[in-house]
């Protein structure tokens, strides 16, 4: 336990609105400070003694990168080997925004954390497939509510540009078999997302 911190654990994989969960226990928050992690997500030692510190300095929200693994493999390379979630968050200090890969809009400035937060994947790919339908059925209808249709550009070059981003210039084949896996089915994700659009266009 740290003093004047909660850490909120948000359960996946049936919430339609990540966006609306996270804010709402904002607005329950009797600390000052929160931590988010996700219900296959994992905090390190040295992840703990830091965010102890971290709070000390209420100039910053904060932002971490994650350690993901995949097929029981450690990802060092890929997709989200540069991106950065922002996690450790004063109340009333902003806003969570987007119903699936939601992000913090904050009115201070976010400050980086050294130590990432642990993501362990305990699915099998079916498993996984079945999340990647569940979470671009709430994508599309969030993108349906903000008036984009299906784009032919983009269902032919956003998928494969994505996994030659993510798998060649993100050097995700460093990281053998699972990083070409993931980076493959994001990229299939990608489609997926197009594909929907496009039966959503066929069928209004």
């Amino acid at each position: 336990m740290i003093k004047n911190l909660t850490i909120i654990t948000i359960k996946k994989p049936f919430i339609k609105d990540f966006a609306k969960q996270r804010n709402q226990a904002m607005k329950n928050l009797k600390t000052n400070w929160a931590f988010f992690i996700d219900s296959d997500e994992k905090i390190s030692k040295n992840l703990f003694k830091e965010i102890q510190q971290a709070i000390k300095d209420n100039h910053y929200n904060y932002q971490l990168k994650r350690q993901d693994w995949f097929l029981g493999k450690k990802l060092t390379f890929g997709e989200t080997s540069k991106v950065r979630f922002t996690r450790l968050i004063q109340k009333k200090t902003g806003q969570w925004q987007g119903k699936i890969h939601e992000t913090f809009k904050s009115k201070l400035a976010i400050k980086t954390l050294k130590h990432p937060l642990i993501h362990q994947r305990n699915i099998n790919i079916s498993q996984f497939l079945d999340r990647l339908n569940f979470y671009t059925d709430i994508r599309v209808k969030e993108l349906l509510e903000q008036n984009q249709t299906f784009s032919l550009f983009q269902f032919l070059f956003y998928p494969p540009l994505k996994f030659i981003h993510n798998y060649i210039f993100r050097l995700g084949f460093l990281d053998g078999l699972p990083g070409f896996a993931i980076a493959f089915l994001m990229s299939f994700h990608s489609l997926f997302i197009r594909i929907k659009l496009y039966e959503a266009k066929e069928q209004a």
